[in-house]
């Protein structure tokens, strides 16, 4: 009994030093821009439930301030409307001003694609409680990795009160820009150059927010469209290198606060009539409707009064008058 209970506790121990091991692997690979993420060991997890992929090594600092200074003077994807503290920033660019169709080169042969994919999607992208849910809500646990899907500069990376939480928007060399929110941490500064795959944050459930998720939208100059667009449901890769967007997948509202509630009708039960409030029309006619009908109960009664009559009946000889009231 005694060797039982050694072995046990033997077990136990062993079991948290395990635990422990993992845990501070993955602290001290979080805090490395070029971390090798989620080679996570434990049985209970699944490859379906976790992905075992490493980011992408982030290229050299001076490089990178290069390039994205390089960038943000020279080309007209990121000299237009450039702005860090707003989270929506073309304002001059109104939903008529947008093309019927909008062709995009989603990637150059030089460049990669990557995406967030955890094996399990929340919520996809359409109505929801009366509005339009602008992106996707991909499962993920607190700590694991979000990266970039194409190469670009991060436009925007700090809490945002309006319900993303921690938040990172990345404009991309292809003129689109992706939102990433609920993040526990930001990884990125604002203005820094990434490529496909360099670690953005980790997931989280900051801001508006139910649980651990990712909540990832596409956006053609604010305005935001399915990412399903251009993302292969099965395989998680684009559909294609060159893309055409037509106007009428864009949402023609920019912001959340603009979009209508959706009104949805209730079906009438049969059998039942429904009370509701009698509309002024409805009030007036009712009460000519009642005015008519005493004016004429009371010429009736006036009438009868008028026209009484009388009827003479004999009765053993004798004439009785009645009236008739």
């Amino acid at each position: 009994m005694k060797r039982i209970k050694s072995f046990y506790y033997l077990f136990i121990l062993l079991f948290i030093f395990h635990e422990k091991s993992n845990a501070n692997a993955l602290s001290s690979l979080d805090n490395s821009p070029s971390s090798f993420l989620f080679s996570f060991t434990s049985n209970s997890d699944t490859l379906i439930a976790r992905k075992k992929w490493v980011t992408t090594p982030y290229i050299g600092l001076m490089k990178a301030d290069s390039i994205s200074l390089e960038l943000r003077t020279s080309n007209i994807i990121f000299t237009e409307n450039w702005i860090n503290d707003v989270l929506f920033v073309y304002e001059n660019i109104k939903y008529p001003d947008l093309p019927d169709k909008i062709p995009l080169t989603l990637l150059k042969p030089e460049e990669d694609f990557f995406f967030n994919w955890y094996g399990l999607l929340y919520w996809g992208y359409g109505p929801r409680w009366g509005k339009i849910h602008r992106g996707l809500d991909i499962y993920l646990e607190t700590g694991d990795s979000v990266v970039s899907s194409f190469d670009g500069i991060v436009r925007y990376a700090r809490f945002n009160e309006g319900g993303y939480g921690n938040c990172v928007i990345v404009r991309h060399l292809n003129g689109l820009e992706t939102l990433h929110g609920h993040l526990s941490k930001i990884s990125v500064q604002e203005n820094q150059f990434v490529k496909a795959g360099n670690l953005l944050g980790l997931g989280g459930s900051t801001g508006r927010s139910d649980g651990p998720h990712l909540h990832y939208e596409t956006r053609y100059k604010d305005f935001s469209f399915d990412p399903y667009f251009i993302i292969n449901k099965e395989t998680n890769t684009l559909i294609t290198d060159t893309a055409v967007i037509n106007k009428s997948d864009l949402i023609y509202y920019r912001y959340p606060s603009e979009a209508p509630k959706v009104k949805y009708k209730r079906k009438k039960k049969k059998g039942k009539k429904k009370k509701g409030k009698i509309n002024q029309k409805t009030k007036t006619a009712l009460k000519v409707k009642k005015t008519n009908t005493s004016k004429s109960s009371s010429k009736k009664k006036v009438s009868l009064t008028k026209t009484k009559k009388t009827i003479t009946t004999k009765t053993k000889g004798k004439s009785v008058n009645k009236k008739i009231k």
